[in-house]
This record gives C-alpha cells, structure tokens and sequence, in this order.
C-alpha cells in the first residue's frame, strides 16, 4: 500500500532527526532479501545497536537533502542502516550479511559526519568492536596501572625489608676501654741446669799442642 503524502512527510522528518542523532548511517542496495532474509538482517541490526530502513530513492534523496549529504543514488531498491552507538558493529554486520547471502552491497555512508566510501566502510568493519576495544583498553591499564603500582611502592618495600634486617641483627657486646691490661708476660725458669756442650777443637788446635809436646820431651832430654 502505497503512503499518502503526509505519511511521506512524517516518514522523512522523522528519519532526518534519526540520522542527525546517529553516529553511523550507510546506504546499501538489495536484491531478492526475502522475508526471512529480511527478519535475519534487521534482527542482527538490532542487536548492533542499529537500525534498517527500505526507503524509496525520491524519500532517500529528500532525507539526504536534509542533511546536507549527497550520494549518487542508482536506480535500484535502496536501504538505510543508522545506528546510535557502535559504528563498527552496523558496518561489520552489513558486510557479513552481503558476503553470507549475497542479496545486498553498501554504496557508502557517513561516519560521525564524514563521508566512507565502499572500501572505507570494509576496513571499518574488520575493525574490532567498541566493546572489544574497551575490554583491550582496560587490560592495558590495568598492566600500566599495576606496573607503575610495583614502582612506586618498591623503594618503600626496599626500605622496610632493610629496616627488618636491620632490627633482626643482634648487636655486638659493648668493650669498655677503662678495663683494658696490658699482655702478661710469660717467663720459663728452667727446672734442669742446663747441660755443658763440649765444643770441639778444629784441626788447627790439635797441631799446636802435638808441636809443644815435642818442645817438652827435647827440653827434658
């Protein structure tokens, strides 16, 4: 049933503030999407965070009028996708419907405000999504936030283990120098005389008392 003009109106005043409100719309043609091929997209959609509208290109051109966007609109049944908070999740869902089913192509479609063409929006959607890229976020501050924990409570660590062993050590006896004596002298007394060492005479000697013997047997002579 076709709509009536003022259903027009409505139609294309309300999906202007939509897209407006929107951090993602893009344009995509369809081919054969029956009815449960249409249930399955918009249900993924859905879940993405997103929306899917089958607009007539005279509405769409309107909106986009509207908006201050232009797009070369082929002569082909059109549709929008918009969604409000995950770019990527709309973009990757569009990509993966078209390549399971092969019932649909994106054409292009803006972006927080800029325009992405067809290649554009394929990149965006290999891309991981905004939850997946939180929980990346978040794992990496954590390991930041643990590191720079672990430094700046290491020197107090350091300090404490040093204070610990410090207290552990047990301190050494106190000398007092006004007690100091001087070394005791050792002295040993013989309890044995000390026996005589006869020391005997060199060859020298001996010579000179055989010569005064002789002196003594001539002189008795």
């Amino acid at each position: 049933m076709p709509l009536l003009r003022a259903q027009k109106e409505d139609l294309v005043a309300r999906l202007t503030e939509e897209l407006q409100n929107s951090r993602v719309a893009l344009v995509f043609g369809y081919t054969a999407l029956d009815m449960k091929a249409n249930d399955t997209l918009r249900t993924r959609a859905f879940v993405g965070g997103a929306k899917i509208k089958m607009i007539s290109n005279n509405l769409l051109e309107l909106i986009l009028k509207n908006l201050g966007l232009k797009l070369d609109l082929p002569a082909r049944q059109l549709a929008l996708a918009y969604g409000f908070n995950d770019e990527v999740e709309a973009a990757k869902t569009l990509i993966v419907f078209a390549k399971e089913t092969e019932t649909l192509d994106v054409l292009g479609g803006w972006v927080d405000g800029n325009f992405f063409d067809v290649s554009q929006i394929i990149t965006l959607a290999s891309l991981p999504g905004r939850d997946a890229l939180q929980a990346q976020l978040v794992g990496r501050l954590h390991g930041l936030i643990g590191g720079l924990a672990y430094t700046l409570n290491f020197p107090i660590q350091k300090l404490a283990y040093v204070i610990e062993a410090v207290n552990s050590t047990q301190p050494l006896p106190a000398v007092d120098a006004s007690k100091d004596e001087a070394p005791t002298e050792i002295v040993v007394t013989p309890t044995e005389p000390i026996p005589e060492v006869a020391v005997e005479s060199s060859g020298e000697e001996s010579i000179n008392e055989v010569g005064e013997s002789e002196e003594v047997k001539n002189e008795s002579k």
